[in-house]
């Protein structure tokens, strides 16, 4: 009975012992394992022509609308915000025409991010302290939600409206 007793207290040990152990272990909150980033189509690879820079504002970023914009494209910088625990895209709000080609290039400031628009087939990864580009064509209107996949839940979401 003694020997039932004692077996039984040094599991109950050892168990509390792991569970501690494993609490300190927790990677810190934007620690992230680099993921392999999603093709891009061939439909939507860069052009041969340089694309028009345009201004990076807080409000949304409304493409030109004159059919020259749309063929030689739009640069639009995007800052994937993380310092001081403030989780943000700027701008957060963009807007273009349908047609219309994009090349964004998006900053990094401290951590890994992602630039992720589910419905549009758009998930570009940047590592922290990067810039990464992506060239889009917009083919379809409508509002469409832009998140960064390991920090939306901290409020990195924005929105990219195709008129």
């Amino acid at each position: 009975m003694l020997h039932m007793k004692i077996v039984l207290l040094t599991t109950l040990v050892a168990a509390l012992s792991i569970v501690a152990a494993c609490g300190g272990d927790v990677p810190p909150k934007g620690d992230h394992d680099a993921v392999k980033a999603a093709p891009i189509p061939a439909s939507q690879q860069p052009s041969s022509a340089p694309p028009a820079a345009a201004p990076a504002a807080a409000a949304p970023v409304a493409a030109e609308s004159s059919a020259s914009s749309a063929s030689a494209g739009t640069e639009v910088i995007v800052e994937l915000k993380d310092e001081g625990g403030d989780y943000a895209f700027a701008p957060a709000e963009l807007a273009f025409s349908v047609g219309e080609t994009v090349t964004f290039k998006m900053t990094s400031q401290n951590e890994f991010h992602s630039f992720t628009v589910d419905d549009l087939g758009i998930d570009m990864e940047v590592e922290a302290g990067e810039t990464g580009t992506l060239n889009f064509t917009f083919d379809k209107a409508g509002t469409y939600e832009l998140i960064c996949i390991p920090h939306e839940s901290l409020g990195m979401v924005g929105t990219i409206t195709v008129q």
